[in-house]
C-alpha cells in the first residue's frame, strides 16, 4: 500500500503527465496496483520521451528521432483504438516488447529499444500495458517515416536481428546476496536501457557489446563512458554523486546535464526510488572498465580561470556576432554575463562554471558544441536550468572559434574544432557509414545479376546458333 501511495505521489510530481487522471486509491494485488506498478516501469522506460511531441498530449506520438538512415517517429500509444494501440491485445504488446514485431507481424524498427526491452518479464511488460490502457485515448496519427529504399522495407530488419538481437531474459544470479546488484543490472539492461545510448554501434549499427558502456555518439551528442574507469569513465565519481547526479543533473565541479541525458533525468531518472538508484549505481560500479589510452585526466578535471576580459576593458565595444571578433570577445559578448568573466559560474550555481566540467573538459568537444548550438533545458525539482541556444546567432566559424576558446581555456588543450566540425553537429553529428555500404553492397549485387544474366543469354544463344 505504501508503494502505490508513493506512486500515485509521483505521478502526480511529473509535469509530462499532468493531463492523466490520477487512479483512485489501490487495493492490493488489484488491477489499480498492477496500473501504479506500470506507471512507475513506464517512467523508468522513459517512455514519454520518444512517444510525445506535445506535452498537452502525452504518448500520442509523433516524435522525431533522428536516425542515420532517416527520421522515425515514435508511433501513439495511448488507447485510441484507431491511431493508437487500443485494439492490441495482451500478447501482440509482449511481442512488440519481447520479439520486436509489430501488431500486423511487420519488424519493428530498433529506433525502439525492444533489444532491452525483451529482458523484461511478462509481468511487468503487461503492467506498462495496463497503465498505458488506463490513459485517456487520444486520436493522433503518426506520421509516416521518410525512409530511403531500402530502409523503408522492413523485411531487412529481419537480417538486422539474426546479427543484433538475441530475445530472451536477463541472465542473471538468483542468490539473495546479489538482490541490488540483480536489481540494478534490470534497470540498466532492461527498463532504462542505458545501453541504447551508452555503447558504441558496431558497423551494422548494432551494439557493439566488448565496448559496453564505453561511450558512443548519438544524434551529435556524446553519451559518455559510464564504466568505472577512474580517467574515461565514473571510476572518480563518488556513489553520493552519481545519484545526485541522475536525480538532478547537476554536480558541482563535475558535469551539468544537456542533450538526451537532460531529458532522460527529467522524464525518467530523478522519479525513480532511492533503492533503484543505488542498485543502478552499484551495477554501473559492477561492469568492466574501459580505458582510452588517450585520456591522462578525469574530463571533471580540466582548466583555469580565464583573464581576458581585464585586457579588453575600455576596448571598443564587445560584439556578440561580429565574424571579427577574436575568441575572446565572441566570449566576452555571449557567455560571461552568466558564466562569469573567468569562466568560475555564478556564485548560486545556477550558471555551472566551465572549469571542472565534463562537456568542456572532454577530449571529444561534441557536447560543448552541442550545446553552445542548441542550449540546455533541464527541469528537476529544484528548479529549470536554461540555456539559450546560438545556432541562430552565430555562424558555424563563429561556434569554432568560440569552442577552441573555451577548450584552450576550460578544458582539454588538444581538443581543436574547425567550422567543419560544427556544420556537421548542427546537421546531427557524422553520418553512419551503412547506408553508403549498403548501397555499394546493393550495385554490387545488380552488377552481380546483370553479369549473370549476360552470360545466360550468351549461353542461350550460343545453344541456338
Amino acid at each position: 500500500m505504501k508503494l502505490a501511495a508513493a506512486l500515485l505521489a509521483l505521478a502526480l510530481a511529473s509535469p509530462l503527465h499532468a493531463q492523466q487522471a490520477a487512479p483512485a486509491a489501490p487495493l492490493p494485488g488489484s488491477a489499480t496496483d498492477q496500473i501504479l506498478r506500470g506507471q512507475y516501469l513506464a517512467t523508468a522506460a522513459d517512455c514519454i520521451a520518444c512517444h510525445t511531441v506535445d506535452e498537452k498530449k502525452p504518448f500520442a506520438g509523433g516524435y522525431p528521432i533522428a536516425t542515420p538512415f532517416g527520421t522515425i517517429y515514435g508511433p501513439n500509444i495511448t488507447p485510441d483504438k484507431e491511431t493508437g494501440i487500443g485494439n492490441w491485445s495482451d500478447e501482440e504488446f509482449v511481442r512488440a516488447l519481447h520479439e520486436g514485431i509489430g501488431k500486423h507481424g511487420e519488424h519493428l524498427y530498433p529506433a525502439f529499444p525492444y533489444t532491452a526491452f525483451s529482458k523484461m518479464t511478462r509481468d511487468d511488460v503487461l503492467a506498462i500495458k495496463a497503465y498505458l490502457f488506463s490513459l485517456p485515448p487520444i486520436a493522433q496519427k503518426t506520421p509516416p517515416n521518410p525512409l530511403a529504399f531500402p530502409f523503408n522495407q522492413r523485411a531487412i530488419l529481419a537480417g538486422w536481428k539474426l546479427f543484433n538481437f538475441q530475445p530472451g531474459k536477463l541472465q542473471q544470479d538468483d542468490s539473495p546476496a546479489n538482490a541490488v546488484l540483480r536489481r540494478g543490472a534490470y534497470l540498466a539492461e532492461a527498463l532504462a536501457h542505458c545501453q541504447e545510448c551508452h555503447t558504441p554501434r558496431n558497423l551494422t549499427m548494432g551494439l557493439d557489446k566488448k565496448l559496453a558502456y564505453g561511450g558512443a555518439n548519438v544524434a551529435g551528442w556524446k553519451a559518455y563512458n559510464i564504466t568505472p574507469d577512474p580517467m574515461s569513465g565514473i571510476g572518480a565519481w563518488t556513489d553520493a554523486e552519481l545519484m545526485q547526479y541522475l536525480r538532478t543533473g547537476v554536480v558541482k565541479g563535475k558535469a551539468s546535464a544537456a542533450g538526451g541525458m537532460a531529458e532522460a533525468i527529467e522524464h525518467s531518472l530523478r522519479h525513480l526510488s532511492e533503492d533503484d538508484l543505488k542498485a543502478l549505481v552499484r551495477y554501473l560500479r559492477s561492469v568492466p572498465p574501459i580505458h582510452d589510452s588517450l585520456d591522462s585526466k578525469p574530463r571533471f578535471a580540466m582548466g583555469k580561470p580565464a583573464t581576458d576580459e581585464v585586457e579588453l576593458r575600455g576596448a571598443a565595444a564587445v560584439s556578440t556576432s561580429n565574424s571579427t571578433s577574436s575568441a575572446a570577445e565572441l566570449f566576452s559578448g555571449n557567455c560571461a554575463s552568466c558564466h562569469a568573466a573567468s569562466g568560475a559560474g555564478s556564485s548560486d550555481g545556477t550558471y555551472p562554471s566551465l572549469m571542472n566540467n565534463s562537456a568542456v573538459g572532454a577530449r571529444d568537444p561534441s557536447n560543448l558544441v552541442m550545446v553552445i548550438l542548441q542550449g540546455v533545458s533541464r527541469k528537476t525539482a529544484e528548479g529549470h536550468a536554461f540555456m539559450p541556444g546560438f545556432a541562430g546567432r552565430l555562424d558555424d566559424a563563429q561556434v569554432a572559434t568560440l569552442a577552441n576558446y573555451m577548450l584552450g581555456q576550460f578544458g582539454d588543450e588538444r581538443s581543436k574544432v574547425d567550422a567543419g566540425f560544427v556544420a556537421r553537429q548542427r546537421a546531427g553529428g557524422p553520418p553512419s557509414p551503412l547506408p553508403k555500404l549498403m548501397a555499394a553492397g546493393a550495385f554490387a549485387m545488380a552488377a552481380a545479376v546483370l553479369a549473370l544474366l549476360a552470360w545466360w543469354w550468351r549461353k542461350r544463344r550460343t545453344r541456338t546458333a
